[in-house]
């Protein structure tokens, strides 16, 4: 291959990478999903939970704080930091409230998982079957945790597992 022509091929590739990288960028930027982070209003919602009960956020936040805890049954650290959140629950919660929320998952999965831990969880678990509050707060890892004032307003959020001091921090952050 002659000199000229193999510096052609290589302005081309490096044109193309370079404008497949610019497509990628411009689709990423312009696709519509956004995180939702602290200072953003919350989205608001209407699930079902495992007591066939229905849980709105507005109507949760308009009394109290809310910690939104998103989980699923095969997620280790969520099955440890529930026990804990729990434990706070049961202490008191007359300003704050705690909401469960299942990614996507059936309720004899949910249930058979409740069932495994050490202590009967009193904090209502909302059921995302379609995943669409889920994907509604573009929620990434399991479990990710977001904290709403009585504003409506996320003012806390947290991927990966809580420990004490963490859920004692989203409580406050929740009820200032």
């Amino acid at each position: 291959m002659k000199k000229s022509n193999r510096n052609v091929l290589r302005v081309s590739v490096i044109i193309l990478i370079t404008l497949l990288i610019g497509i990628t960028l411009w689709f990423n930027l312009t696709s519509g999903t956004k995180t939702v982070d602290v200072g953003d209003e919350a989205i608001d919602f209407k699930l079902s939970t495992l007591e066939g009960e229905t849980i709105q956020l507005s109507e949760l936040t308009a009394e109290k704080g809310v910690i939104l805890n998103f989980w699923g049954t095969w997620c280790k650290p969520c099955r440890e930091e529930m026990p804990d959140m729990n434990d706070f629950y049961i202490d008191g919660h007359e300003d704050y409230e705690i909401v469960a929320v299942n990614v996507g998952e059936n309720q004899q999965q949910i249930r058979q998982f409740i069932s495994g831990l050490d202590a009967e969880l009193q904090f209502p678990i909302a059921l995302d079957s379609e995943k669409s509050v889920t994907d509604a707060y573009n929620i990434g890892p399991l479990p990710t945790t977001i904290a709403v004032n009585k504003d409506g307003v996320v003012v806390k959020k947290q991927e990966y597992q809580l420990n004490h001091e963490d859920i004692a921090s989203f409580i406050e952050a929740s009820i200032e």
